[in-house]
């Protein structure tokens, strides 16, 4: 343990059902960080209790709470990636720890072999720093925080989750569904606490978005930045950003006339930065910005003395734009249309498709056993004396049906009907692909 500062751990591994304590969590971290370099090449790994409760910073006499947390390290099925950002991970299970030992102040622990293969040098990953996860009270906020440093770009000092179901992220604090039903109660209790801990006791600024469904919030989103300290000297600009690698909002607000030290500042403070009594409720800072934006750009020119002073009070005080609202909606509206017909068009270039495809594999199966077709000829014709009529004697099956396409599809129908196993991965392809683009066009709504 000497010289770990921090942990590097999977992201797959922070997605999981978090029905461990804050200590649980907390010790979990330092023996990963601790067997981290051997996980390849041993099989158990040893760190004194002394190094395990001074990374900890575990201070009770109580030796026996701690051993009873490491067991139940061992008895935690560990759930991976429940929010699926490792996509190149398939879903699995495993306990936390496979044993642990302590002897004469030694403590022996090891992993299950499919665990230390994913954890050993994973290609997504957070480093979670030791020291800063002791400062935490709450398990729930600790969680948070490693969920929201997985998302983090180290290089732009932001990053934000996908939406998370809520049903997800009761699992990912480790909540059934009978503690906190309301979600004003889970919101007050478990999400805001945990921002405002966050907040407080780490660098990062942590804020979150609503997403609703018939009115009710049915998830929930994550932003994290990380709070970089202005310069106090007037006289010294500070660099909040690498020239070519500002945020979006920043480089939009600067396109305006904004200078980088004021957009930066906008951006970092974010819904900080507008008057308490005017700051909106549910909405994406994003596109609170750009809806002020709009703003300034409709405004006649010789009406605006200052288009920076405009702009830094519109943001201020939340000036209205009912019209920005309406064009927005508008646009989704037309994107919706178009992404509609194209999902339709592209339905339809399935089934156009399915059927040459049909048509190419009878044909392979006919080549394969020509007997077939005499077979099934011989059957089409007592079925329907009207296509006796149309079958010339002289020719033989093959001919009537590499040249009649009204043989060739009444022998392709047959054929599918008798032998469905040679057709069953060619239509279950289409039916999943189909049924893909059905779910897509389900979702689009057309009157936003």
């Amino acid at each position: 343990m000497e010289n770990k500062t921090e942990v590097i751990k999977h992201s797959a591994a922070i997605q999981i059902q978090n029905s461990i304590s804050l200590l649980q969590r907390r010790a979990w971290n330092i023996l990963l960080a601790n067997a981290y370099e051997e996980l390849p090449t041993a099989e158990e790994h040893h760190i004194s209790v002394s190094e395990l409760t001074g990374a900890l910073g575990y201070t009770s006499r109580n030796d026996a709470h701690l051993r009873e947390a490491l067991i139940g390290l061992m008895t935690t099925v560990l759930e991976w990636n429940l929010i699926g950002k490792d996509r190149a991970q398939v879903w699995g299970a495993t306990t936390l720890l496979a044993q642990i030992e302590i002897e004469d102040r030694a403590c022996t622990y090891s992993y299950s072999p499919v665990l230390r293969r994913r954890l050993y040098n994973p290609k997504i990953y957070a480093r979670i720093s030791l020291s800063l996860q002791n400062k935490f009270d709450s398990k729930h906020a600790l969680a948070l925080w490693e969920l929201c440093l997985d998302y983090l770009d180290e290089s732009r000092n932001y990053g934000e989750t996908p939406y998370i179901p809520l049903e997800k992220y009761r699992r990912l604090m480790g909540m059934s569904e009978d503690m906190y039903p309301l979600f004003k109660d889970l919101n007050k209790y478990v999400i805001k606490a945990s921002i405002k801990e966050i907040n407080d006791v780490t660098d990062f600024h942590v804020t979150v978005e609503y997403s609703r469904s018939s009115r009710r919030v049915a998830a929930v989103k994550f932003r994290v930045r990380r709070v970089l300290q202005l310069s106090q000297a007037p006289t010294v600009q500070p660099v909040l950003f690498p020239s070519d690698d500002l945020p979006d909002i920043v480089q939009e607000l600067m396109e305006v006339g904004l200078s980088e030290q004021d957009a930066g500042e906008i951006w970092q403070q974010q819904f900080a930065y507008v008057n308490a009594d005017k700051r909106p409720r549910d909405i994406d800072f994003d596109y609170y910005i750009r809806e002020k934006i709009h703003l300034l750009k409709k405004q006649e020119p010789r009406k605006v003395k200052s288009k920076t002073g405009f702009l830094l009070q519109a943001i201020k005080q939340n000036w209205a734009n009912h019209e920005y609202a309406y064009l927005q909606k508008e646009n989704l509206r037309r994107h919706n249309i178009a992404q509609l017909k194209s999902l339709q068009d592209q339905k339809s270039t399935l089934e156009e498709g399915l059927e040459e495809q049909i048509s190419t594999l009878c044909k392979q199966i006919v080549t394969d056993n020509p007997e077939i077709v005499e077979n099934l000829l011989q059957v089409i014709l007592k079925e329907s004396p009207v296509t006796r009529a149309l079958y010339d004697e002289v020719r033989t099956p093959i001919q009537h049906y590499q040249s009649s396409p009204i043989f060739s599809s009444l022998v392709d129908k047959k054929l599918m009907t008798e032998y469905p196993q040679r057709f069953e991965i060619l239509l279950k392809t289409h039916r999943d692909k189909v049924a893909i683009i059905e779910h897509e066009i389900a979702a689009i709504h057309i009157d936003v």
